[in-house]
């Protein structure tokens, strides 16, 4: 018995060193497969009844998927608000570098540069096109991009993402 609490708290931190990694998808499943057989060898100490064991197993892995999604949407619109924040004062035009600070580390920090590709709509309801680039530092001689169009208005004094992808909070877990 004492053997399977072991080797269940082994697979947790086993889990929890791999959620350090930065890639998301490894990220989603290390954690959710280390919960799943952390709580599958928890509760065959528990009970002898597979079903019950394989249920707790599957209740506790999906709950474990859930918050790590969660935090990923967080980390998200962190981003997110942040290139609002360095787009919004531009023109159209104008080029500015931006780069990310998370609170959580569950994800690398991104650096790219934004631009203002067009004035929406102005007055009352002010938004701008933007135009996002995503530097990828591989191993050629110059950093690769990824291009992303978004839109932003203004809410009171600051910017904010005006789309719900990929963590707008109104739309909750329907993203």
């Amino acid at each position: 018995m004492k053997t399977m609490k072991r080797r269940a708290v082994g697979c947790l931190l086993a889990a929890a060193a791999l959620s350090t990694s930065g890639c998301g998808s490894l990220l989603t499943e290390s954690a959710s497969a280390g919960a799943g057989i952390a709580s599958g060898a928890l509760a065959n100490a528990v009970t002898d009844n597979p079903g019950v064991a394989t249920g707790i197993g599957i209740g506790v892995q999906a709950a474990v998927r859930s918050g790590v999604q969660y935090y990923q949407r967080k980390i998200h619109g962190e981003a997110q608000a942040q290139i609002a924040q360095v787009a919004g004062p531009l023109k159209v035009g104008q080029v500015k570098p931006w780069k990310t600070t998370l609170s959580l580390p569950l994800e690398s920090e991104e650096a790219g540069r934004v631009v203002v590709s067009r004035v929406i709509s102005t007055g009352e309801l002010d938004c701008k096109e933007i135009v996002v680039s995503v530097e990828q530092s591989g191993t050629g001689a110059s950093p690769a991009s990824e291009f992303y169009v978004a839109s932003i208005c203004r809410n009171g004094s600051r910017w904010a993402w005006a789309q719900a992808e990929p963590a707008t909070e109104r739309w909750g877990s329907l993203q």
